[in-house]
């Protein structure tokens, strides 16, 4: 059996009014949108349960529209809860991508979407999924690995060998997705990335999480934060989502952290054998 404990936390930062984040955390979600400068949400999990969801969603829009896509994703996830997410993930994305769609028409037109990065855990195995840039990361033995894929265009230049891995992080083109809900079926059919399967040990740490952090914080500095193995998994939520404000909080900062205690797994290794 493992031990998993749990936190999210999410910040309006220091320069926007309003905050278009969301988080997901086994059934909680930030359920009041009417967040203003200065104010965060945050919940705590430290309970048993047979598997463990959680999500962190980066909503586009503006004008309160972002906040209303990221909080459609979150409270379509509570249907899926007890579900195997392995199963019925392009399920989940078909069904929030749809409301998403209903909202856009509702209100003629007006842009509306929201990013996805998505973690489910059951036994002692873990899986990410992830659409736009809203990343998903594993911090092991004092390696932080991301495990999502950036949807962007600056990505998808680097795929294509058009710039350098370390010309991304200050592309123009660096927060300009390509993939996001919020995209009508006729128009661009939605592909979630997803890991591999990953066999959990203990002490792994697991980090979702928006853009507002990863703008503004460097993987060598979260690699520092999660290197304190006396932080527990609300302090590390907090503890990033402030570091992403003091350098600058340019955006709204979100963070969930998972992290894993005893684990009975006899497997060895990052990834299972195929």
């Amino acid at each position: 059996m493992i031990k998993v404990s749990s936190a999210g936390f999410t910040d309006v930062g220091k320069i926007r009014e309003n905050n278009e984040d969301n988080f997901y955390v086994n059934g909680k979600y930030k359920k009041d949108n009417s967040v203003i400068s200065g104010m965060f949400d945050e919940c705590e999990d430290n309970s048993d349960r047979e598997q463990y969801l959680y999500a962190v969603c980066d909503g586009i829009g503006g004008e309160k529209f972002g906040e209303v896509a990221s909080l459609i994703a979150v409270k379509t996830l509570v249907k899926y809860q007890s579900e195997n997410i392995k199963n019925v993930v392009n399920d989940y994305i078909s069904d929030a991508n749809r409301r998403i769609c209903d909202e856009i028409e509702k209100n003629k037109g007006v842009i509306i979407g929201t990013t996805l990065a998505l973690l489910y855990i059951k036994e002692d195995k873990a899986i990410a999924y992830n659409v736009g840039d809203s990343r998903a990361y594993l911090f092991r033995k004092n390696k932080l690995i991301q495990l999502s894929e950036d949807h962007t265009q600056a990505q998808r230049l680097f795929k294509m060998g058009m710039i350098k891995q370390n010309e991304i992080r200050t592309h123009k083109d660096k927060n300009k997705l390509t993939q996001h809900l919020g995209i009508f079926p006729n128009e661009v059919a939605i592909e979630a990335h997803s890991s591999d399967e990953i066999i959990l040990k203990k002490d792994d740490i697991f980090i979702l999480c928006s853009d507002g952090l990863t703008d503004m914080v460097t993987d060598k500095k979260i690699s520092k934060i999660l290197s304190d193995k006396k932080l527990s998994a609300y302090s590390i939520a907090s503890k990033l989502s402030q570091t992403a404000i003091d350098n600058g909080g340019k955006d709204n900062v979100t963070v969930v952290a998972v992290k894993i205690g005893k684990s009975t797994s006899l497997f060895s290794g990052l990834f299972p054998k195929k």
